[in-house]
C-alpha cells in the first residue's frame, strides 16, 4: 500500500565550517541493502500494523541519514528527529522481531565503546524501545563526535520499528541535560555555530539536506523569521494567530503552542479544532472516517496561515493535502489530531514535515529560537 519513496540523508561533506547532509530517495537505501523484494513482500506496512504515518500512504514519511558508530565505524540509517532527545540504534542485544531486518551494532567490535550498562526506556507517540546506554564515537562524513551517549536497543515491542529503513533515531530536541548529539558537537567544538537547519524537498525532487553548524544561503531567500522557543523542550514555541483563507479563526487569540518536529510526518491540530477546520476547508469523510478532498479541486482550496512573531507563514493546499489519489479521485488530508488539547494552557499543535517542508527551518540552540525562511 505504501509507496516507496522517502527521502533519506546519505553522506556528509565538511566545508567552510558547515556539515552538509544531502538527502537521497528511500529506494537508494533499499537497493543498497538488497531489501527491495522484502519491502514489496511486506507491503502491508500500513494502518493495520499501527504505523500512523503510513495511514496516509504518502511518499514523504520521514528523513533518514547514514551515520557511523564505533571504531572502526559500523553504519546505520537513523531518523533525524527534533521531537526526541536520544540517539539509539538496533544492537546485537535485541531479540525483538523489529530488529531482525536491520543492521545491529556490536559493541565488542568497537575499540572506543564504553558503558556502565545504565538502562533506558522510551515510549514514543507510536512505538517504544528499551535498552542500555553506552558511549562511543559517531561519524558523519568528515565529522567525528567522540564520547557520544548512545542507546543500544534490547527490546522493541510491536511493529513500529520493524520497517526496513529504520535502524534507530537521532534525537535532536532542545534538551541540553539529555546529552544530545548537537550538545556534544557544541561541547567538543566540532561545529562553528550551535545551530542546524533542514531543507526538505518532496520525494520527486533532489537536493534535500540538513546542515550542522550553520545555514546554506543558497537554499532560502530573504530574512529568517525567528520565533523564541522554550528551553529544555522539543523546540516548543508560541505563535500568535491561525488563519484560514487569510481570515482569523480566533483559536489563537491568547496564543497557541506548538513543537517543531521533524519526526512527525503530518500537521497535527488541537483535537478540539480538527473537525471544524476540515469543515471550513470543505473536506468530506470517506467510509473509514478519514478526511478527504477531491484531488481535482486541490488548487482551489484556501491556504492556512500561521502568524509567528509578526510573520505570516502560509501553508498552501498542495502542502496539507496528500497527493496519493484513491480509486474515487480523492486525496487524503495531511491534517490530523494532536494528542493533547492544551499544553501550558494553550491549544497544542505539532508542526511536522508537512509544515517544515514549506520553509527553510533553522534550529538555533545558542539563542533558543527556531527560524523559518522562504525557500529559494
Amino acid at each position: 500500500m505504501m509507496r516507496c519513496l522517502v527521502l533519506g540523508l546519505l553522506c556528509l561533506a565538511l566545508t567552510e565550517g558547515l556539515v552538509r547532509v544531502p538527502l537521497v530517495k528511500k529506494k537508494t537505501i533499499i537497493e543498497e541493502r538488497g531489501l527491495l523484494k522484502e519491502l514489496l513482500k511486506r507491503s502491508q506496512y500500513s494502518s493495520e500494523q499501527g504505523y500512523p504515518e503510513s495511514l496516509v500512504n504518502q511518499d514523504d514519511m520521514g528523513y533518514y541519514g547514514e551515520i557511523g558508530i564505533g571504531t572502526p565505524p559500523q553504519y546505520f540509517y537513523v531518523h533525524f528527529d527534533t521531537g526526541s532527545s536520544t540517539l539509539w540504534v538496533n544492537s546485537v542485544y535485541c531479540n525483538s522481531q523489529a530488529c531482525s531486518s536491520h543492521n545491529l551494532f556490536n559493541p565488542n567490535e568497537s575499540s572506543t565503546y564504553e558503558s556502565n550498562n545504565q538502562p533506558f526506556s522510551i515510549t514514543y507517540g507510536t512505538g517504544s524501545v528499551q535498552g542500555v546506554i553506552g558511549y562511543d564515537t559517531v561519524t558523519m562524513g568528515e565529522l567525528n563526535v567522540t564520547n557520544q551517549k548512545i542507546g543500544l536497543s534490547t527490546s522493541e515491542p510491536g511493529n513500529h520499528f520493524a520497517r526496513p529503513l529504520h535502524d534507530g533515531l537521532m534525537g535532536l530536541a532542545f534538551m541540553p541535560d539529555q546529552e544530545t548529539i548537537v550538545d556534544t558537537m557544541i561541547q567538543e567544538g566540532v561545529i562553528e555555530e550551535p545551530i542546524f537547519a533542514f531543507y526538505m524537498t518532496g520525494d520527486s525532487e533532489s537536493g534535500s539536506q540538513v546542515v550542522f553548524g550553520g545555514t546554506d544561503p543558497s537554499q532560502y531567500q530573504g530574512q529568517i523569521n525567528w520565533v523564541p522557543v522554550q528551553k529544555s523542550s522539543h523546540w516548543q514555541l508560541v505563535f500568535d494567530g491561525f488563519e484560514v483563507n487569510h481570515q482569523a479563526t480566533g483559536w489563537c487569540e491568547s496564543g497557541c503552542t506548538a513543537i517543531t518536529d521533524t519526526g512527525t510526518s503530518l500537521l497535527l491540530c488541537p483535537p478540539q479544532y480538527v473537525d471544524t477546520l476540515h469543515q471550513m476547508l470543505g473536506s468530506q469523510q470517506d467510509d473509514n472516517g478519514n478526511y478527504v478532498f477531491a484531488c481535482s479541486e486541490v488548487s482551489s482550496l484556501p491556504p492556512l496561515t500561521f502568524v509567528m512573531n509578526g510573520a505570516h507563514l502560509h501553508l498552501p493546499a498542495s502542502a496539507y493535502v496528500l497527493q496519493d489519489e484513491d480509486s474515487n479521485g480523492n486525496c487524503r488530508s495531511g491534517i490530523s489530531k494532536s494528542h493533547e488539547q492544551y499544553r501550558n494552557g494553550l491549544p497544542y499543535w505539532i508542526l511536522g514535515d508537512i509544515f517544515i517542508r514549506q520553509f527553510y527551518t533553522v534550529f538555533d540552540q545558542g539563542n533558543a529560537r527556531v527560524g523559518f525562511a522562504t525557500l529559494a
